[in-house]
C-alpha cells in the first residue's frame, strides 16, 4: 500500500546540511546537531539519535550549504519514526510564517536553479 502524500510546500533534498536542536524544556541547551533529509517553508525533516515526542516545541538553528548565516526557526515535532538502533528521522513543522521561512523559501529556489544550471551543463 502507497504511503500517502503528506507534502504541503516545495521542498529540497540537502546534502552536507546539519542543525543544532533545542528544547524549550531545557532552557534552549544545545541538545543535537543533526543531519537535515530536506527542508520546505513548513518544516524540517532530519536525523536524531534520540526520539522527541510529538507536539514537542524546538528552537532549530539550520546551517545550510553555501549560505553563510545561521537560521533559528521554532517548530514543534509533528512525527517521530524509529529507522533503528538510536536512529530517528525526526519531523518539525515550523510554528509561524517568519522571515527566517522566506529565507529558506528563496534558499530553495536558487537551489532548484542551481540544480536545472547543472542538468544543462551535463548534456
Amino acid at each position: 500500500m502507497s504511503q500517502k502524500e503528506r507534502r504541503r510546500a516545495p521542498r529540497t533534498t540537502l546534502k552536507d546540511a546539519f542543525m543544532d536542536i533545542y528544547s524549550i524544556d531545557t532552557r534552549y541547551l544545545k541538545e543535537y546537531k543533526g543531519r537535515i533529509f530536506d527542508i520546505s517553508t513548513l518544516g524540517v525533516k532530519f536525523t536524531s539519535n534520540k526520539p522527541y515526542n510529538k507536539y514537542t516545541e524546538v528552537h532549530v538553528g539550520l546551517l545550510l550549504p553555501n549560505y553563510n548565516s545561521l537560521i533559528k526557526v521554532i517548530g514543534r515535532v509533528v512525527r517521530c519514526e524509529d529507522k533503528s538502533n538510536e536512529d530517528y528521522h525526526i519531523a518539525v513543522e515550523f510554528k509561524e510564517d517568519t522571515y527566517q521561512q522566506r529565507i529558506i523559501n528563496e534558499y530553495i529556489e536558487v537551489m532548484k536553479l542551481w540544480d536545472k544550471q547543472l542538468e544543462i551543463h551535463k548534456n
